[in-house]
């Protein structure tokens, strides 16, 4: 198992029509034997991970039985939530169980934040070389 992996920054024209480069991660999400494998940008001032409805659908998740979470907001405003827990494989490292506020919305980005993707990878963001490190802790 590697150390650390560096990725470079990758313009994603879907969630970054202004054609910046950002920290775009290759992640699989999965879920009752369902897998999807995507983009996530990788967000230092994010609280939560957020993930799409579409992604969340594809996983198997049943909006109806999903505990509603209050209070998600960021720069779009509030946002209709549920909680929903998935697996994330990245690279070779060991599958991690993460906690996503699924969303409702379809055009938003999956979204690594604080909590808790920052609670099992260290992450260094080298913007000056267009590169992000992450550490499995």
């Amino acid at each position: 198992m590697a150390d650390k992996l560096v990725f470079p920054y990758v313009i994603n024209q879907r969630y970054a029509p202004d054609g910046r480069a950002r920290p775009f991660l290759p992640i699989s999400l999965s879920n009752r034997g369902r897998v999807v494998q995507t983009l996530a940008l990788v967000d230092s001032g994010a609280d939560m991970n957020v993930l799409p409805h579409d992604v969340g659908s594809q996983l198997g998740g049943i909006w109806d039985e999903q505990q509603e979470i209050v209070g998600l907001s960021g720069i779009a405003g509030e946002v209709e939530s549920r909680a929903f827990v998935v697996d994330l494989a990245v690279g070779n490292w060991p599958i991690t169980n993460l906690g996503f506020a699924w969303t409702r919305e379809a055009d938003v980005p999956v979204v690594l934040g604080q909590i808790s993707f920052f609670s099992h990878f260290k992450v260094c963001f080298m913007r000056s070389s267009q590169q992000f490190e992450l550490e499995y802790v």
